[in-house]
């Protein structure tokens, strides 16, 4: 699938974008990493089968203005909320990758209204956000891999603990596969492609239905990977 890029003035910033697919919109936002643009979406390109996607650089990246500062994840929310407006968007749903994920929340948080759902790929997060979240109820897909180098699976439990709503999906190693070139977290939709578009399409089919673990499963799953982190911490003397 071909995506169409444009370049559109929202606000006080001027936004470039790419547009793919046709059907409810879902904003697709990227990681922190300098390098990163719109096109480190381009392998989930096939989402635009079921939904009409747009995907920004973040401000400060790509095409997209370039201030002297990059701007922080609640200025980023606030000019993606000002963006959407310039393209009429009045509903969406929301995939964030590494800090675009914490974009993400952000925007979910300001916009509880626009939200249909959301999908957080290995994503980062302000401890400010979790009390918030618990009160958004928003169905969210989260996704993280098991060896995660930036942001730890911890933070894939704490996010589903707060956000209540939420699945959890951990995939497999990715950072000990000798066939990836893995480097940074939020380039998991490339490295793990075809299953994290396998979970994205499973859950936007009927997202409030696929939020919960089997309650069998609850008491196991919840706080596994924090009590992890904590024996570790324990062990190795980290305060």
């Amino acid at each position: 699938m071909q995506a169409t890029e444009k370049l559109v003035e929202a606000g006080e910033f001027s936004v470039n974008y790419a547009t793919a697919g046709s059907g409810d919109t879902m904003l697709l936002l990227h990681g922190s990493d300098k390098r990163e643009s719109w096109r480190a979406w381009e392998p989930m390109l096939p989402l635009g089968d079921a939904r009409s996607l747009i995907i920004p650089d973040l401000i400060g990246y790509g095409k997209s203005s370039v201030p002297m500062e990059t701007p922080d994840y609640r200025v980023q929310a606030h000019a993606m909320r000002d963006f959407l407006d310039r393209l009429s968007v009045r509903s969406a749903d929301l995939v964030g990758a590494g800090w675009g994920g914490q974009v993400a929340i952000e925007l979910a948080l300001s916009w509880p209204e626009g939200v249909r759902s959301m999908t957080l790929i290995s994503s980062a997060y302000d401890k400010s956000q979790l009390k918030p979240l618990q009160k958004l109820r928003k169905p969210t897909l989260i996704v993280y891999a098991e060896d995660d180098m930036v942001t730890q699976l911890k933070a894939g439990y704490l996010l589903r603990d707060a956000i209540g709503v939420s699945r959890l999906e951990v995939l497999s190693p990715v950072a000990r596969d000798p066939s990836q070139e893995f480097t940074m977290s939020h380039r998991l939709q490339k490295f793990r492609t075809g299953e994290i578009l396998q979970l994205v399409r499973h859950f936007l089919s009927d997202p409030y239905a696929l939020v919960a673990e089997p309650p069998e499963l609850e008491n196991e799953l919840r706080g596994l990977a924090t009590r992890k982190e904590d024996e570790k911490d324990a062990s190795t003397g980290t305060p």
